[in-house]
């Protein structure tokens, strides 16, 4: 007889790890119902309002396709698809890179910048219900997310994230601490996209 599945009721009902990933799917929908939501009141799809808010936040040399696609699990066509729409919507230009004629960094222009502050907001519901949990709460549950993603990405499931787990400054020695910033992760410190990040040696 095959494993039993683990969106299967009474699988549930008598494991504990079928109850978390049902439960973590439930999360991911409601991810994909607020997105869904948000492009369709702005005529954007999901990945556009994805691409459109990374844009808002990161630095120049990380606003490329390529970095895009390794960044949302997706292929660069998928990206450059998503690009070319945003670009004929007037939302972004491309700037050509002074060192690789190949490639091109994104750039939102002001109309850009306008609707990529909107529908970033697409999250405040998950955002607000989370504050709803006390600090303690928010703590271990962000170190115990953190740590998921961290295993799916030894397994490959997903790319490699730049969060501490994944850092070569990050040390178990004093709690979670930063051989980098020279300072406690503790109290929720723990970063799960970092600038300062450098892909741990195995």
């Amino acid at each position: 007889m095959g494993k039993v599945s683990t969106f299967s009721p009474a699988q549930q009902a008598e494991n504990t790890s079928s109850k978390v990933v049902a439960s973590l799917e439930r999360l991911s929908e409601a991810f994909r119902v607020l997105l869904w939501q948000e492009a369709t009141q702005y005529g954007l799809s999901p990945i556009q309002i994805q691409v459109l808010t990374f844009l808002l936040h990161y630095p120049e040399e990380k606003r490329t396709v390529t970095t895009l696609a390794t960044y949302f699990n997706m292929t660069k066509a998928t990206i450059s698809d998503a690009v070319k729409s945003l670009e004929q919507k007037n939302y972004l230009t491309r700037k050509p890179s002074p060192t690789d004629t190949r490639s091109h960094t994104l750039h939102l222009v002001k109309e850009g910048r306008a609707i990529a502050k909107k529908v970033e907001r697409f999250a405040d519901p998950l955002q607000e219900t989370v504050e709803q949990l006390s600090s303690k709460e928010q703590i271990g549950l962000l170190e115990q997310l953190m740590q998921l993603i961290h295993k799916l990405n030894q397994r490959e499931v997903i790319s490699t994230q730049p969060m501490c787990f994944n850092c070569q400054f990050y040390s178990e020695k004093r709690g979670h601490y930063c051989n980098e910033l020279k300072t406690s992760l503790n109290q929720g410190g723990l970063r799960v996209d970092c600038s300062s990040f450098e892909l741990k040696e195995e």
